[in-house]
């Protein structure tokens, strides 16, 4: 885990100024990965990342965490020890390690050890001297380099840092540390300085410092500020209830506000603590306090004011004021709601509440804003309270909006505490606890309003704490927190500024920030105010690379190389994997928020602080993993990295595979096809075969008179027919009237066994001996039902049935129909 090995800055009395240095310094060691207490070299490669070389192996570091690499048993390194005494960064992409006495090779495209050939073995001293990034400092010596910010620094073998201001002179700055050896410094190509000393690694981070700070002595919290039309600005606090005026051309303090209405040189008090403060057009400054109510001061000469109190019972603790276009000033408190002065001219106002306004239910107004049409906007403690403004305000109608538990659409809290529009129109309320939200309903006077959500901007953040919103140029909104403040662009991402962007700890009170000319700002704080340079506000700060660190594969190794390539190849069985990545900020990584999609046009996924994307179960195919990463003030960079990912099919998901199994489909399919056909043939031809047979029967059965076949014909058809199965027709033509046949007679007469009998028929008929015996039965009795007049049970006798009624069902399940229904059919 990284240490702060010590955060010093300088401080000014008074008003400090804004470009002064700022370092902090970090240290790393075995506790927070580093392989081993002796470290001996230090460099940059191409793709940003540090490398240590140690007496236990070389080690990486890309901002989060040191892996350390070694030679490995079997891959043909004849490293003896892990004892790296030096390392060169090669032009070819080598790291050039030496090792005891002996010179081995560490590849960055393999991130493997090996040997050196013959030629590189030649040139090793040379290497070794030629391409070193470190200088070292050993023996007092210095070293000098340039941050990011354009300072000049210097730090000498004894821990001594110095820097020079801007008119060249050099000034030490105070550094804590104890230091021990320091052998080796070497900066990055982002301006910080990586040194090492006995034991750790320290690396040096600078900056500037963005702000001047008010001379407010004692500190105290800062409840309002505002700048009036005169171009002084007023600083309210609470604890020890003064308003200082400040000149904005050279921010020189003009005096405290007296209760007598002059600017005194030294502290004097006001008879309260401002909280709010607010100029009408004739020039005249109004005053809210808590708890002493309303005040109105009138210039009657340079800083010389003549100043009206006047208080309302259950309105005295007035946090806003807005006049609207009748003359009247709207008022409100945190202990009677909304009110509003009529008379404001006159020696004594006259308060008054709105007849309709719901006073039980929203006591604690908070803020006003009045649109463009006269519509009033009330930020309560209750929700956000909106109203079509009236010249008689008794005829006024109130909408009380608040958390609704049911409708996502609602305020995401109805502790508002803010409401301002920006430059497109779009009005903003700030919460207590839940973000920020955008009216997105066009009717403001409408029942329900729709809005939208943008605390998922905070989630990164401690808190969602909103206490007040300014717009800025550009359709920008400046949302002020507890302790940071978010800067939202036109399309709604966030810039944190906080503790590290100010290089210092702010604590922000409720006032609102102010401009005090074009570029600068004015912020109130806990424990005084500060101003800040607009431009510097709106800066990005520098661009991180993104890289990727490596990638795990399911059921495979790691792959430390990956930022060498542009393609990942996955084999068939290889369908889940975890590619690894970090933006190189060394300064401020915690910072750094992450996102990644698998394709362009798709959503991306924010994935806050973590460092991986897990892809499981791959289909085959060809994918483009993209990922991007946010700046250290939280704004989304145009630093997308891409990795295509190759999914080997497995071989029924290839071509070939899904051919042949096409194949096969057709082969089974066109098997079935055929057995099926063969089926239906030999069906079709022992159906042939049978009734030949049968209609041989009927022939031999028919009268002679009703025979319509020729002799010859008669005479064919037998021959056509095996002789045994002559001899079985034959016989069951003799004995069809018989019940007593059986297989076993037909057997007999046929010359064959039982089981060559119904061999024989199953092959050319497709029944059984019995099944052909029945089937002659019925047909015999079709014929004589048709050409005969005999009875039912006459026929059935004579076809060798012993029951008529049991003839009449095998007769009607043959047939379908009942002998008597045959017969008259």
């Amino acid at each position: 885990m990284k240490r702060w090995g010590g955060i010093f800055l300088l401080w000014l009395l008074g008003l400090t100024a804004t470009a002064q240095p700022v370092c902090h310094v970090l240290k790393y060691d075995e506790s927070d990965g580093v392989p081993s207490s002796h470290l001996t070299q230090l460099l940059q490669d191409n793709k940003g990342f540090m490398w240590f070389s140690t007496w236990n192996g070389l080690c990486r570091y890309d901002g989060y965490e040191f892996q350390t690499f070694k030679p490995q048993v079997g891959d043909g390194c004849n490293m003896k020890t892990d004892r790296i005494r030096n390392i060169n960064l090669l032009p070819q992409g080598l790291i050039l390690c030496q090792v005891d006495e002996d010179y081995y090779m560490f590849d960055l495209s393999t991130y493997r050890f090996r040997n050196l050939t013959s030629q590189e073995r030649q040139q090793a001293e040379e290497y070794r001297h030629k391409y070193r990034q470190s200088r070292s400092m050993q023996n007092r010596e210095h070293f000098s380099w340039t941050d990011a910010h354009h300072t000049q620094w210097s730090l000498d073998g004894k821990g001594r840092l110095t820097y020079q201001t801007s008119d060249g002179m050099e000034t030490e700055y105070p550094l804590n540390i104890p230091f021990n050896r320091l052998s080796f410094a070497f900066p990055d190509n982002s301006g910080n300085l990586w040194v090492l000393d006995n034991g750790c690694i320290y690396q040096f981070c600078t900056d500037v410092r963005r702000t001047q700070r008010l001379d407010i002595i004692p500190k105290a919290e800062v409840k309002s500020l505002f700048l009036d039309s005169k171009g002084r600005y007023w600083v309210a606090t609470k604890g020890d209830k003064a308003v200082r005026v400040y000149r904005s051309s050279d921010d020189s303090l003009l005096g405290y506000l007296g209760s007598d209405g002059r600017l005194h040189p030294q502290y004097s008090s006001f008879s309260s603590a401002v909280y709010c403060m607010y100029e009408s057009k004739d020039g005249t400054l109004w005053f809210g306090t808590k708890p002493q109510g309303l005040y109105r001061l009138q210039e009657t000469s340079p800083n010389t004011f003549e100043i009206s109190h006047f208080i309302e019972e259950s309105h005295h603790d007035i946090y806003h004021l807005k006049a609207d276009r009748w003359g009247r000033l709207w008022v409100a408190t945190l202990d009677g709601g909304l009110c509003y002065l009529t008379g404001i001219k006159d020696e004594t106002p006259h308060y008054a509440v709105p007849k309709h306004y719901p006073k039980e239910k929203s006591t604690r107004a908070r803020y006003l804003y009045i649109s463009d049409d006269d519509i009033l906007l009330v930020a309560t403690s209750n929700g956000l309270m909106v109203s079509q403004l009236k010249e008689n305000a008794d005829e006024m109608g109130f909408i009380l909006h608040e958390r609704e538990s049911e409708r996502e659409s609602s305020l995401s809290s109805s502790a508002t505490m803010d409401v301002v529009q920006d430059g497109r129109g779009q009005i903003f309320v700030s919460t207590e606890s839940g973000g920020i939200n955008l009216i997105q309903s066009k009717d403001l006077l409408a029942e329900s309003l729709k809005f939208r959500h943008f605390n998922e901007i905070f989630h990164a953040q401690s808190n969602d704490i909103v206490q007040s919103l300014t717009p800025l140029d550009q359709g920008m909104l400046m949302a002020v927190g507890s302790h940071l403040i978010t800067l939202l662009d036109s399309t709604y991402h966030g810039r944190v500024l906080d503790a590290r962007y100010f290089n210092e700890n702010y604590r922000f009170s409720e006032a609102h920030p102010i401009r005090i000319d074009g570029n600068r700002w004015l912020f109130g704080l806990v424990d005084g105010a500060f101003i800040a340079d607009s431009q510097k506000l709106l800066d990005t700060s520098k661009k991180p690379k993104l890289v990727l660190t490596h990638v795990s594969v399911q059921g495979g190794n790691s792959n430390w190389a990956i930022e060498q390539a542009d393609t990942l190849t996955l084999m068939p069985n290889e369908r889940s994997v975890t590619i690894h990545f970090a933006a190189l900020e060394y300064s401020s990584p915690e910072r750094i928020n992450y996102a990644f999609r698998l394709s362009s046009g798709e959503e991306w996924n924010y994935i806050g602080h973590n460092r991986s994307a897990t892809l499981l179960d791959l289909e085959k195919g060809t994918y483009v993993l993209e990922i991007r990463s946010t700046n250290a003030n939280g704004e989304w960079q145009d630093n997308t990295r891409r990795l295509t990912i190759i999914v080997e099919p497995t071989f029924w998901e290839a071509w070939y595979g899904q051919l042949l199994l096409v194949l096969l489909i057709v082969g089974v399919l066109a098997t079935v096809a055929y057995t099926y056909l063969y089926i239906r043939r030999i069906k079709r031809k022992h159906r042939e075969t049978l009734e030949k047979y049968l209609a041989l029967i009927e022939v031999s059965s028919t009268p002679v008179e009703a025979n319509s076949l020729p002799p010859s014909d008669q005479s064919d058809a037998v021959q056509e027919l095996d002789p045994t199965l002559q001899r079985v027709m034959q016989y069951i033509e003799e004995n069809i009237s018989n019940s007593d046949v059986g297989v076993g007679e037909m057997a007999a007469a046929a010359a064959v066994s039982r089981s060559g009998l119904q061999r024989k028929l199953k092959q050319t008929m497709g029944v059984t001996p019995q099944e052909l015996l029945s089937k002659a039965r019925i047909k015999h009795a079709c014929l004589l039902l048709q050409q005969t007049s005999k009875s039912v049970s006459d026929v059935a006798y004579a076809c060798g049935f012993n029951d008529p009624k049991y003839f009449s069902r095998c007769f009607k399940q043959n047939t379908g129909k009942s002998p008597t229904e045959y017969r008259e059919g």
